[in-house]
Parts: C-alpha cells; structure tokens; sequence
C-alpha cells in the first residue's frame, strides 16, 4: 500500500488522465504552482495607512480583526492573529496570495481576472483587501460606452496621419492626443525645404505639417461662402479684422494680438467682473437657502441646520468662490461674452436638490437689474452696455453679452508689425531645445551611439519628418530589443527612484548581485532572453554584470508570461491596419511599442513608450506602461497610451464581437496617484465581496458612506441565511476533497491523485492548503486546476 494514499500506486492517473467529477469535460486543466499568502510594504503608501488596520466601519461583512466600537474612547489595540497592532511590522501592512503559471487558457485567464486576479509575469496575485492598508479594487471599462472621438464634420478634413495620432474621451482626454499631434506637426514644420517659402493650401494639406491654426485659416482662404460662414461661426476666437482676403499669416498675426488685448481688457474690467460675482453669488446662495428651508419647515421661522453641500458661511464675506467668477470669450462684431458655470456648479455641489435652470432664471433677473447700473456709476469702464444676459438651456451658463466695438477691433499697426517681425525671426538654439521631439531625437542618438556604435540605421537625422506610429510587437520578440529594457530602467529611475545600470556608474550599495540567477536564466533557454555579453559586449565586465540583474528583474516583470499566442490563422480576421491600429494580431501577449519613425509605413526610429497588454476573446488587459520620462513631460504619454488601447478595442471590436473590455487594473481609492484610473469612464469596481461588477459613481458612494476610513467594503449587498451557508460550506468541502494535486513526476509523466485519496495524515498535511486555495479561486474555478504544492 502507498504511504500517502489509501490505494495502490496503480489508482494514480497522469496530468492528462485526470478528470474530477466536477469538472466540465471541455475543461482544460492548467497546473498552478502555489506561492500562498504573503506580506509585503505597501507601495501607495508604504505603510503610513497602518492605522486603518485597526479600524472597523461596521459594514464590512468579512473581518480579519475583532469589531470595536467606533464611539468609544477604548484605547485598547486591536489584533490580528494573536499580535498587537503595536508589533505589526509596519513594512508588511499589503497582504496577497499568489499563484504561478507556465500557461493558461484564455477563458480561465480572463475569470481569474474576473474575481480580481493580476499577473506580474508568471506570478498571479490576488490582493487581500480586507487585511491590507490601501485596498486595491479592479477597475474595467466597457469601451463601447466610451466616448469616441468620430465627428462627421472633422472627419472631412482629418487625414490618414492625423487619424493614427487622436484618441477619444471628454474633451481633456481628447487634449492629449491633440498636443502630441501640435509637437509633431511644429517639428515637421523644421523640415520643410527653405527654398520654397510659399506653400500653398494643397501641399499644406499633403504633407500634413501645418498647425491647426493655419489649416483653418487654409480652409477659410478656399472654402465656398457657406463653408467659410460656418467655420467663421465654428471659431470661438475673436479676429473681428480677419477679411477673406487676407493671407494666413496676416490672420493669425491679428488674431494673437487680440489675444493679448482681451488680457489688458480682463485687468482692466476686473471691478466690473467682480461685481457681477459677487451678484451671482448672493443670488444663488439666497435661491439655496429659501429651498432647503421650505424642504425642512416651510412655515418654520427658525434658523435650521444647512445641509452637508452647503457652502455659504454665516458671516459675511466678501470673498467669492473660483467657481462664480467670469470668463470671457471674444465674439464677433465688436461684443465679448462674459460667461460663468456658477447655476450649474451650485446645481452639482447640491446633488441635484437644486435645478440649474432654475438658478440661472434667478440670476439672470438679478444681473439685467443691477448690470447696466455698475457700468455707469464706473466711469473708468470702456464696455458700452450690456446688451444681453441668457441662458444655455444644456450646460446651465449664463452669458453676459458686452458691447465693446471699436476697443478691440483697432490694432495699432506697430504692434502688428513687431508680432509679423518676431515671427519671421530665426529661432535660436535655446527655442530648438525646448522642442520635445528634437530632444529626444538628440538624447537617442546619443545613447545608441554610446551601446551600439556600430548600429547600420542611426535614426537620428533631424532633418526627417516624423510620424507616431505604434506596433503590437510579440513580448518574446520585443524582449530581445535592447533598447526597450533601457526605456524600461530610464522610466523606472525617474519615476520609481529604481537603480538605473545605463546611467549610475558609482558603486552604489543598493546595486544587488544577482548575476547567477541571469546564468540560471541564460542556461534555461528562455524564449526571448537577450544575451547581455554579446548585445553589449563593448562594455566592461562590472557594467554588464549590473545589466544582467536589472534584465532579469525586467524579463521576469514585463516578458514571462503564462498567457499563449494564438497562431494568427486562428484569429477571426486576417492581419488588418485600420488608420495604425493593428487590430488583426492573434491572440498573447504584446509590448505595443510607440516610435517616432520617419515615415507612416515604416516603423523605425526612436522608442518613446511601450504599453504591456494581454490580448484576450472578451478584453484587453493592461499589465504595465512605461515611457521616457522627459518626453512625456510635456506630452503626457501615460495618458496617452491608455487612451490609445481603449481606441484599439473600440476599433478591434467591430471585427471581433465578443471583444468588449479594457482592464484598467488596480484602482486605490486612498492613493491619489491610482484615482486618475476613474477618469476614463464609464468604468466599474468589482465588489471585494461578492465577485460582482458594480458601476464605479455607485460603488464610490457606497465606499465613502460605509467605509470613509478603509475604503473596502461589500459594494452590494449579500443575501444571509443558515441554510445557504451550510450549502456554501459542503459544496466548499466537496471541491476540498476532490482537488486534483501533482505529487511528482514517475517515468517522466506528472502524478496526479484526488485529495479524497490521501490517507489520515497525508489530509492533515495539505487539507489547509488546498482549502485556502479553494477559498482563494473559488469554488467554480478551483476545478480547473491541478495543485503542484512544491
């Protein structure tokens, strides 16, 4: 008889035999190798939030901690596992449990993703929210809600370069991509040949290398009249002395240096605004309290409590909120509109208790009123009258309509020429340097040069135009591309503070020797393993064994990975490019690498972001992003690259239709630096409870309300009962019994027996593990796994 099992060596079955009772016959069983639970510092807020450890909301329906009452002065420490709070390490305050995996099939990666699994690498992890200081919620996005960037009107006048740089969302979002396109566009502007100093509209719109600035003053020179009327009407800048016949510089000339007049206009007319403020204010505040007091008593003469929105003081001030004042936006014909947000911010700030409309109505009366009266007991002012005061019935702004022709359509003709002759000045080489791209370029030539002098294409010429065009690369191709892991240390050692082996050259006590894990590595044949000596093999001894240890880290982060590459026959659509987007790729993993090649067919030059994502039937999930630091600076590439993959499966989407998801990752409601995740919207949190996806304003509301301190709580609420927690508990111990574990190998072929085979005290040695494993993936999930304890 076996002396771990009841039977005989004979009653055990191969990996590929095994088949529990509970398993679905199509079922692939995947091998995990369990790692368990584990403590580490939290990095959000290495261990400042240990406090909240201690706390109990009174809502949570799973606690690791004793319940204490949030009232009582009790001094007493709570405790976890028998410890104080007081002798809990304040380094190890995150907890997870984690998994590794040489692979797994799609659909079980993507309901391990599902119930709030990551990957870093091989390894999954799961955070243990309940018993961690910044709870970490999965946040997805459902990217046919996502706002598109498609407008029939621009569409007309976007080209093949431009469509490959925009991206979609609000109108902050969509800035991104439109600042990156201004920094290619002005670059590329460098470029053009000297000689030929008129371009006219059709090479401009060709070569795409004009602001957007000049593109509309090329449109409106030859356009029809009914197009030019609407793209006069489309401006929101004032050129009151742009004719049809004036050249493009000529208009943009006279439209900067209005700009600079509606400036000296705005300080001048400061008292005025001011006022009109402080109108506005009163008025809403008087709106507001007349409200709450006809909901609480309306035949009360008593002074009542105001509620948590409100934001008036009892003393009077003359300070007025940012959110009352006036913009102003120059409108043609000689008159300025004076706008504020003020009726529809008040409206947001009281939830809905108050109607913007309604507030607007209010103050407009009390602005037609009083308006005209400032103006004339201010003799100093240069506004004529006030010609109008409205309403926009959607957003809720009022408008205040100045009258100011004949103060700001007259430019001095000095002014103009010194604006026309700053233009034609030669930028100096101060000004060629703050160009991004050009620094870039210059950065990257240098340190190509500097790793690999013998490169045949150096990528540097500053005299080629340059195009952003992105490519899903395979991870073990692009893991042999040495400058993608210099990105990798250059990002790491800005933003993280990691050490860099490209740059510090000093003898740093921080620098860990773990040469011999990358000969462990090297020995293995890795797919995709770089080989440090030979890519850098004019480099000294000590410097290279520095690379080897920061590869490692980087290949066992961002390139091992357990999710397998479909064979591109077996993807739904053949390899397709629709304006960039690579959206035919099979399924795997990618490293989408962005470049600044010279052409939008070729993809070459240098690389200046990449973003880590697992391609996936019903979503994309995003591993990682990094990018050049001083790059992104002023172009804002964290954001961008996001945006991007939101677009890709918007765009995939339509080809593939179970496609639908983008997997944000982690959201920290504690940690400021994760909450951006929340701005690409509409987005859901997964319950830490529940398993269950939960629309992200609702569970935010539901996470400050019943858990203001731990921000972790059951989003929805749980159905309790005796008799389905006894039904939960026996279908939880008959998944225990009937786990499947690899106790070895014999004959080159993996052992596998059922839990329920082994005897007294082979249960007593892996029934808490394999529990907690059950526990950990669930009891739906759990069959699809073979156990490899060791």
């Amino acid at each position: 008889a076996d002396p771990i099992t009841n039977g005989t060596s004979d009653s055990r079955d191969t990996i590929n035999d095994v088949k529990p009772a509970h398993v679905a016959p199509a079922a692939a069983l995947s091998l995990a190798r369990v790692c368990g639970p584990s403590r580490s510092k939290c990095g959000y807020c290495g261990g400042k939030r240990m406090n909240v450890l201690e706390l109990d909301d009174g809502h949570n329906t799973v606690l690791p901690i004793p319940k204490e009452n949030n009232n009582s002065a009790s001094t007493n420490r709570s405790t976890q596992n028998g410890k104080s709070m007081d002798q809990i390490d304040s380094t190890k305050t995150s907890k997870s449990y984690g998994l590794l995996f040489d692979s797994l099939p799609y659909d079980t990666y993507e309901d391990l993703i599902n119930h709030g699994w990551r990957r870093s690498g091989k390894h999954l992890y799961r955070p243990h929210n309940l018993e961690s200081c910044c709870p970490a919620l999965s946040i997805r996005l459902d990217s046919s809600k996502f706002a598109s960037r498609s407008n029939p009107q621009k569409s007309k006048i976007a080209d093949d370069a431009e469509s490959s740089v925009l991206v979609g969302g609000s109108k902050s979002q969509r800035r991104v991509g439109k600042i990156l396109l201004r920094a290619l566009n002005e670059y590329n502007s460098k470029c053009l040949p000297s000689e030929d100093d008129s371009v006219n509209a059709s090479n401009l719109a060709n070569i795409q290398l004009d602001s957007s600035d000049a593109k509309k003053a090329t449109k409106q020179a030859t356009c029809s009249t009914d197009e030019r009327h609407h793209l006069k009407k489309k401006s929101r800048r004032f050129s009151p002395c742009r004719g049809n016949d004036q050249t493009m510089p000529a208009a943009l000339e006279i439209r900067e240096f209005d700009r600079a007049s509606l400036q000296e206009f705005e300080s001048t007319e400061q008292h005025f605004l001011h006022e009109m403020a402080k109108l506005t204010y009163k008025e809403l505040t008087k709106q507001a309290i007349v409200t709450v007091n006809n909901e609480q008593a309306p035949n009360s003469t008593e002074k009542l409590d105001k509620p948590k929105w409100a934001w008036w003081n009892d003393s009077e001030s003359d300070e007025i909120p940012k959110w009352c004042t006036f913009k102003l936006v120059p409108q043609e014909g000689g008159f300025i509109k004076a706008s504020t947000v003020a009726c529809a911010a008040a409206s947001g700030r009281s939830r809905g208790a108050l109607g913007k409309l309604e507030l607007a109505r209010a103050v407009i009366d009390r602005l037609k009123e009083n308006a005209n009266t400032h103006l004339q007991s201010n003799k100093s002012s240069r506004i004529r009258q006030v010609t109008e005061v409205t309403v926009h019935e959607k957003s809720g702004h009022v408008h205040i309509i100045l009258d100011v022709s004949g103060i700001l359509a007259t430019a001095p003709s000095a002014a103009v020429k010194n604006i026309s002759a700053q233009k034609q000045q030669p930028k100096n080489a101060a000004n060629d340097k703050a160009d991004p791209i050009q620094e870039m370029i210059s950065r990257y030539g240098k340190v190509d040069q500097q790793f690999n002098p013998n490169a045949t294409v150096p990528l540097t010429d500053k005299s080629v135009p340059r195009f952003l065009t992105v490519r899903s690369t395979p991870v073990y191709e692009s893991s042999l591309q040495p400058e993608v892991h210099r990105l990798f240390c250059l990002y790491q050692s800005k933003t993280h503070g990691d050490f860099n082996p490209f740059a510090d050259l000093d003898d740093s006590s921080s620098f860990r020797d773990e040469v011999h894990e990358y000969n462990y590595y090297k020995q293995k044949n890795l797919p995709g393993f770089l080989d440090i000596d030979v890519a850098y093999r004019l480099l000294d001894e000590n410097r290279r064994d520095r690379i080897k240890t920061s590869y490692v880290i980087f290949y066992k982060f961002l390139c091992e990975t357990p999710v397998p590459t479909a064979a591109a026959e077996s993807n739904p659509i053949c390899a397709s490019n629709e304006d960039g987007y690579d959206i035919g790729i099979p399924f795997g993993t990618y490293h989408q690498q962005y470049r600044l090649s010279t052409s939008n067919d070729v993809f070459d030059g240098p690389l200046v972001a990449v973003g880590v994502l697992d391609v996936l039937p019903h979503c994309i999930s995003s591993v990682y992003a990094f990018y050049d630091p001083i790059f992104s600076a002023r172009l804002e590439l964290g954001k961008y690259t996001a945006l991007r993959e939101i677009e890709w499966v918007r765009r995939a989407s339509k080809y593939r239709t179970e496609l639908k998801y983008y997997y944000l990752g982690y959201y920290i409601h504690s940690c400021r630096k994760m909450t951006y995740k929340a701005e690409y919207k509409p987005s859901e949190l997964l319950c830490p409870v529940t398993s269950k996806w939960v629309d992200f304003e609702t569970a935010k509301e539901v996470l400050e309300e019943r858990s203001p301190d731990r921000h972790c709580c059951a989003l929805v609420d749980m159905p309790h009962s005796a008799e389905g927690e006894a039904s939960a508990a026996a279908r939880k111990q008959s998944c225990v019994d009937k786990m499947a574990l690899d106790i070895g190998t014999i004959a080159e072929e993996s052992q596998v027996v059922r839990v329920e085979m082994l005897n007294g005290q082979g249960r007593e040695l892996v029934d808490p593990v394999v529990t907690e494993f059950v526990n950990e993936v669930g009891v739906d999930m759990c069959s699809r796994f073979v156990i490899k304890l060791a």
